[in-house]
Protein backbone atom coordinates (compact mmCIF):
# COMPACT_ATOMS: atom_id res chain seq x y z
CA UNK A 1 0.00 0.00 0.00
CA UNK A 2 1.36 3.39 -0.95
CA UNK A 3 1.82 6.32 1.42
CA UNK A 4 -1.11 8.20 -0.13
CA UNK A 5 -3.47 5.21 0.11
CA UNK A 6 -2.51 4.63 3.75
CA UNK A 7 -3.15 8.25 4.68
CA UNK A 8 -6.46 8.30 2.80
CA UNK A 9 -7.78 5.24 4.64
CA UNK A 10 -6.73 6.48 8.05
CA UNK A 11 -8.17 9.95 7.42
CA UNK A 12 -11.44 8.48 6.18
CA UNK A 13 -11.82 6.50 9.42
CA UNK A 14 -10.81 9.42 11.63
CA UNK A 15 -11.94 12.69 10.03
CA UNK A 16 -11.43 14.68 13.24
CA UNK A 17 -7.89 13.58 13.96
CA UNK A 18 -5.32 16.01 15.27
CA UNK A 19 -2.71 17.65 13.09
CA UNK A 20 0.18 15.63 14.55
CA UNK A 21 -1.63 12.37 13.75
CA UNK A 22 -2.33 13.52 10.21
CA UNK A 23 1.35 14.35 9.75
CA UNK A 24 2.38 10.92 11.06
CA UNK A 25 0.02 9.26 8.57
CA UNK A 26 1.92 10.87 5.72
CA UNK A 27 5.10 8.95 6.56
CA UNK A 28 3.34 5.64 7.22
CA UNK A 29 3.67 4.36 3.67
CA UNK A 30 6.56 3.42 1.46
CA UNK A 31 8.14 4.92 -1.62
CA UNK A 32 11.35 6.57 -2.70
CA UNK A 33 10.02 10.11 -3.11
CA UNK A 34 7.03 12.16 -2.00
CA UNK A 35 5.61 15.05 -4.02
CA UNK A 36 3.52 18.03 -2.97
CA UNK A 37 0.69 16.56 -5.05
CA UNK A 38 0.85 13.33 -3.01
CA UNK A 39 0.51 15.27 0.23
CA UNK A 40 -2.40 17.40 -1.00
CA UNK A 41 -4.21 14.32 -2.32
CA UNK A 42 -3.79 12.44 0.95
CA UNK A 43 -4.85 15.33 3.18
CA UNK A 44 -7.93 16.30 1.19
CA UNK A 45 -10.02 18.98 2.99
CA UNK A 46 -7.46 19.35 5.80
CA UNK A 47 -4.70 20.33 3.43
CA UNK A 48 -4.11 23.96 4.38
CA UNK A 49 -2.94 23.67 8.01
CA UNK A 50 -0.79 20.52 7.62
CA UNK A 51 0.82 21.83 4.44
CA UNK A 52 1.62 25.13 6.12
CA UNK A 53 3.33 23.24 8.95
CA UNK A 54 5.21 20.96 6.55
CA UNK A 55 6.64 23.87 4.55
CA UNK A 56 7.29 26.17 7.52
CA UNK A 57 8.73 23.60 9.94
CA UNK A 58 12.12 23.07 8.21
CA UNK A 59 12.87 26.75 8.78
CA UNK A 60 12.13 26.39 12.50
CA UNK A 61 13.27 22.95 13.62
CA UNK A 62 15.96 22.15 11.03
CA UNK A 63 18.77 24.33 9.73
CA UNK A 64 18.94 23.54 6.02
CA UNK A 65 20.83 26.24 4.08
CA UNK A 66 18.69 27.67 1.30
CA UNK A 67 15.56 25.78 2.38
CA UNK A 68 13.57 28.98 2.93
CA UNK A 69 13.77 29.86 -0.77
CA UNK A 70 12.25 26.49 -1.74
CA UNK A 71 9.54 26.47 0.97
CA UNK A 72 8.49 30.11 0.67
CA UNK A 73 6.75 29.85 -2.72
CA UNK A 74 4.28 27.12 -1.68
CA UNK A 75 3.60 29.06 1.54
CA UNK A 76 2.87 32.20 -0.51
CA UNK A 77 0.38 30.27 -2.65
CA UNK A 78 -1.31 28.71 0.40
CA UNK A 79 -1.55 32.08 2.15
CA UNK A 80 -2.97 33.76 -0.94
CA UNK A 81 -5.66 31.09 -1.36
CA UNK A 82 -6.69 31.31 2.29
CA UNK A 83 -6.86 35.08 1.90
CA UNK A 84 -9.16 34.65 -1.11
CA UNK A 85 -11.39 32.25 0.82
CA UNK A 86 -10.72 29.14 -1.26
CA UNK A 87 -11.84 25.84 0.27
CA UNK A 88 -9.63 23.66 -1.93
CA UNK A 89 -5.97 24.02 -2.71
CA UNK A 90 -4.81 24.77 -6.21
CA UNK A 91 -1.13 24.53 -6.99
CA UNK A 92 0.56 25.02 -10.37
CA UNK A 93 2.13 21.90 -11.81
CA UNK A 94 5.60 23.34 -11.24
CA UNK A 95 4.93 23.36 -7.48
CA UNK A 96 2.66 20.30 -7.23
CA UNK A 97 5.15 18.01 -8.98
CA UNK A 98 8.07 19.03 -6.80
CA UNK A 99 9.23 16.13 -4.69
CA UNK A 100 11.80 15.28 -2.08
CA UNK A 101 13.40 12.07 -0.94
CA UNK A 102 11.11 10.04 1.32
CA UNK A 103 13.80 9.81 4.00
CA UNK A 104 14.24 13.60 4.02
CA UNK A 105 10.48 14.11 4.25
CA UNK A 106 10.28 11.58 7.08
CA UNK A 107 13.04 13.43 8.90
CA UNK A 108 11.19 16.76 8.61
CA UNK A 109 7.96 15.26 9.95
CA UNK A 110 9.67 13.19 12.65
CA UNK A 111 11.55 16.20 14.01
CA UNK A 112 8.53 18.52 13.79
CA UNK A 113 5.78 16.31 15.22
CA UNK A 114 7.00 16.25 18.87
CA UNK A 115 6.90 20.05 18.95
CA UNK A 116 3.47 20.06 17.31
CA UNK A 117 2.23 17.54 19.90
CA UNK A 118 3.43 19.71 22.78
CA UNK A 119 1.45 22.64 21.44
CA UNK A 120 -1.58 20.43 20.78
CA UNK A 121 -1.64 19.32 24.42
CA UNK A 122 -2.20 22.96 25.33
CA UNK A 123 -4.59 23.65 22.45
CA UNK A 124 -8.36 23.26 22.39
CA UNK A 125 -11.30 24.93 20.63
CA UNK A 126 -11.72 28.30 22.35
CA UNK A 127 -12.02 31.99 21.61
CA UNK A 128 -12.28 31.29 17.90
CA UNK A 129 -13.68 34.21 15.86
CA UNK A 130 -17.38 33.90 15.03
CA UNK A 131 -16.60 34.40 11.36
CA UNK A 132 -14.48 31.41 10.37
CA UNK A 133 -13.94 32.82 6.88
CA UNK A 134 -12.64 36.10 8.32
CA UNK A 135 -10.19 34.21 10.56
CA UNK A 136 -8.99 32.18 7.58
CA UNK A 137 -8.42 35.33 5.57
CA UNK A 138 -6.46 36.97 8.38
CA UNK A 139 -4.29 33.86 8.69
CA UNK A 140 -3.88 33.73 4.92
CA UNK A 141 -2.88 37.37 4.56
CA UNK A 142 -0.48 37.19 7.50
CA UNK A 143 1.09 33.96 6.23
CA UNK A 144 1.50 35.49 2.77
CA UNK A 145 3.48 38.42 4.20
CA UNK A 146 5.58 36.11 6.39
CA UNK A 147 6.28 33.83 3.41
CA UNK A 148 7.61 36.84 1.48
CA UNK A 149 10.00 37.46 4.39
CA UNK A 150 11.08 33.81 4.21
CA UNK A 151 11.84 34.21 0.53
CA UNK A 152 14.24 37.07 1.21
CA UNK A 153 17.86 35.91 1.71
CA UNK A 154 18.20 37.34 5.23
CA UNK A 155 20.64 35.37 7.41
CA UNK A 156 19.21 34.00 10.70
CA UNK A 157 15.87 35.79 10.16
CA UNK A 158 13.75 32.85 9.01
CA UNK A 159 12.94 31.25 12.36
CA UNK A 160 10.43 33.77 13.71
CA UNK A 161 8.30 34.14 10.54
CA UNK A 162 8.24 30.37 10.07
CA UNK A 163 7.30 29.76 13.72
CA UNK A 164 4.51 32.32 13.35
CA UNK A 165 3.12 30.38 10.39
CA UNK A 166 3.28 27.12 12.37
CA UNK A 167 1.38 28.70 15.28
CA UNK A 168 -1.26 30.16 12.97
CA UNK A 169 -1.67 26.80 11.24
CA UNK A 170 -2.11 25.04 14.58
CA UNK A 171 -4.67 27.63 15.61
CA UNK A 172 -6.51 27.01 12.35
CA UNK A 173 -6.37 23.24 12.79
CA UNK A 174 -7.46 23.23 16.44
CA UNK A 175 -9.83 26.24 16.21
CA UNK A 176 -7.86 27.72 19.12
CA UNK A 177 -8.11 31.49 19.40
CA UNK A 178 -5.19 31.64 21.85
CA UNK A 179 -2.75 30.22 19.30
CA UNK A 180 -4.36 32.35 16.62
CA UNK A 181 -3.67 35.50 18.66
CA UNK A 182 -0.20 34.28 19.71
CA UNK A 183 0.65 33.64 16.08
CA UNK A 184 -0.46 37.14 15.11
CA UNK A 185 1.59 38.71 17.92
CA UNK A 186 4.68 36.74 16.91
CA UNK A 187 4.03 37.69 13.29
CA UNK A 188 4.09 41.37 14.28
CA UNK A 189 7.36 40.83 16.16
CA UNK A 190 8.74 38.99 13.13
CA UNK A 191 7.86 41.91 10.88
CA UNK A 192 9.59 44.36 13.21
CA UNK A 193 12.71 42.17 13.40
CA UNK A 194 12.93 41.68 9.63
CA UNK A 195 12.29 45.36 8.91
CA UNK A 196 14.93 46.25 11.51
CA UNK A 197 17.50 43.94 9.91
CA UNK A 198 16.73 45.31 6.46
CA UNK A 199 17.01 48.89 7.75
CA UNK A 200 20.39 48.22 9.36
CA UNK A 201 21.59 46.58 6.16
CA UNK A 202 20.35 49.48 4.05
CA UNK A 203 22.05 52.07 6.25
CA UNK A 204 25.27 50.05 6.24
CA UNK A 205 25.16 49.82 2.45
CA UNK A 206 24.53 53.55 2.07
CA UNK A 207 27.38 54.21 4.47
CA UNK A 208 29.78 52.74 1.95
CA UNK A 209 29.05 55.62 -0.40
CA UNK A 210 28.90 58.47 2.11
Amino acid sequence: MTKVETAKKLLARHPGRRLSEVLRDLIAGEGERVSVRDIVTALRDRSFAPLMVIFAAPNVFLFIPGSSVFTALPLMLLGMQLLLGRSEIWLPRLVADRSIDQSAFRRIVTVSVPYVERIERMAKPRWWPKSYLAAERVIGGTSLILAVFLFLPIPFANGLPALSIVMLALGLSERDGYWFIAGLVLALISCLVVVGILSVGAFAFLGLFL
